[in-house]
């Protein structure tokens, strides 16, 4: 079963506090200024109400921004050591596609798009309303596999999961006028072996493979698996020689 099948048990949602979207898109806006934009509206929701915004290319930055609104709606269920964190209960979500991908017209509704290029919003969408249906949290370096098999998430695509990663500066996250922080998490879909090699080493040594790898912002089903190295053993994973106690000295 993959990202979008259903989860059983899931319990009642407590009703949204005021949304923050005017002012997350306003920072948005600020980042990629000049773009046309539209929404992919939630249509149907049994928690909280998420949209995918969707930001145009320019001639000058050839790619979309899509980003998450509504999931900052409500704070996340974050675990006993760290429930008073409130700078971790609010979060929205980013990803960055090619000025190729065809994500129709403005006005065009989720259906009128090919699954082959739908997938990423609907991808956005399940994991911006997953803390709040299964009342858990999601963070940077947090990880989520597309089932447990690390299903593809379409045909031709060797992604199975995805990594959330954190940027400086404005994609960093925002303080809203209300006085909540809301941190901002880049959605990377990722190879198997990739999330494995996080799992292992931690966040911070992938981050180093992938700025060593130069590692595009920009979504490519077609870039090679940066760990395809990696090689699981009976009591540890191994890649290109180097263990984990070795990496976390």
């Amino acid at each position: 079963m993959g990202f979008l099948d259903k989860f059983l048990g899931k319990k009642p949602v407590a009703t949204p506090i005021r949304s923050c979207a005017d002012e997350v898109s306003a920072h948005f806006e600020a980042l990629f200024p000049g773009r046309e934009s539209f929404v992919f509206h939630d249509l149907i929701s049994d928690s909280v109400h998420i949209d995918v915004n969707v930001m145009r290319p320019t001639p000058e930055q050839d790619f979309y921004v899509l980003y998450t609104t509504g999931m900052s709606d409500l704070p996340m269920t974050l675990p006993r050591k760290i429930a008073k964190r409130e700078d971790l209960k609010y979060a929205e979500l980013y990803l960055f596609l090619p000025g190729s991908w065809d994500l129709g017209k403005t006005g065009s509704l989720s259906s009128d798009i090919p699954e082959a290029d739908y997938w990423p919003v609907g991808l956005l969408k399940f994991l911006a309303g997953f803390p709040h249906a299964y009342h858990t949290w999601l963070g940077f370096g947090h990880t989520l596999p597309n089932g447990a098999d690390y299903e593809p998430f379409h045909d031709g695509v060797g992604f199975g999961g995805v990594i959330l990663s954190r940027r400086d500066g404005g994609l960093a996250g925002l303080e809203t006028s209300n006085g909540r922080h809301l941190a901002l998490c880049g959605v990377i879909p990722a190879y198997k072996e990739e999330i494995a090699y996080k799992l292992e080493y931690g966040m911070e040594k992938l981050e180093d493979l992938f700025r060593e790898k130069e590692l595009s912002m920009i979504l490519d089903i077609h870039r090679p698996n940066l760990c395809a190295d990696l090689r699981e053993g009976p009591n540890k994973c191994v890649f290109s020689g180097v263990d984990k106690s070795a990496a976390n000295r």
